[in-house]
């Protein structure tokens, strides 16, 4: 009698275990199966509304020392933007709107902005909202199978770091991230990339960071490019003290 009860209560810990593992089993198999693909993100990520962001573009050395630099906030409505930039040959800031743009040039005897109306030629895109789309269409369906997806706290988070010269090509010959810092694509060779793209629960963008390295005369660099603060830049205007001294040079040419 002793040892039927035995038996019995051994199987129905043995059931037990067996329910429990199986419990187990069937929600890990769940919890990976509801994480979406990066190509299925992407295609959402690329359709991402967005009011304003701030951008910082970086060219580095191997020792992460900076080269150049270009820092830009822009806001949709009313449309502003703010640039900084710092190049190998120059410093100058600028904040443009709807009908002018407003320039001061660093390390002349003068301080003063100049303003200028925008023509209808006038390009200033890589300063815009169309950075970020551009950006993102630059990672094709074929460049979404390199991406390890990781379901983070309020969204999702793809990865990418290795050396695959397609993916790389890309983003080196699209004019909008690289041609505020100025690189010949043609006398560079390809190096290592690191890509990080967060976005929210229904697949918004919300942070995006490039990091392309290559070799030019035989020096590695560096182009990093980092889009955040999506449509949560504070309020933006063009500050009076701009507006009010701003030496008027009159139209640019249409």
């Amino acid at each position: 009698m002793k040892k039927t009860k035995v038996f019995s209560l051994i199987t129905t810990i043995l059931l037990a275990i067996l329910t429990l593992t199986a419990c187990s089993n069937k929600k890990s198999t769940t919890t990976q199966s509801s994480t979406p693909s990066a190509k299925t993100i992407l295609a959402k990520t690329q359709t991402t509304k967005f009011s304003s962001l701030h951008a910082t573009w970086l060219q580095t050395d191997k020792n992460n020392q900076t080269l150049q630099k270009a820092e830009a906030s822009y806001q949709k409505k009313p449309l502003i933007i703010y640039a900084d930039f710092t190049t190998n040959s120059n410093h100058y800031k600028m904040w443009i709107n709807s009908k002018n743009n407003y320039v001061q040039m660093q390390g002349t005897s003068s301080k003063r902005w100049f303003k200028t109306k925008l023509g209808k030629a006038s390009s200033y895109a890589q300063l815009t909202d169309d950075l970020a789309q551009s950006a993102l269409m630059t990672f094709s369906s074929n460049s979404a199978k390199l991406f390890k997806v990781k379901k983070a706290t309020n969204g999702y988070t793809l990865t990418y770091s290795g050396k695959n010269k397609t993916l790389w090509s890309e983003i080196i010959k699209n004019s909008m991230i690289t041609s505020v810092i100025g690189i010949d694509t043609n006398k560079v060779k390809p190096g290592k990339v690191n890509v990080k793209i967060e976005t929210d629960k229904n697949y918004s963008l919300t942070g995006l960071t490039i990091d392309a390295a290559y070799k030019e005369n035989n020096s590695e660099k560096h182009l990093k490019i980092v889009i955040d603060k999506i449509n949560q830049v504070s309020k933006m205007q063009i500050p009076s003290s701009v507006t009010k001294s701003a030496v008027d040079l009159g139209s640019l040419s249409n």
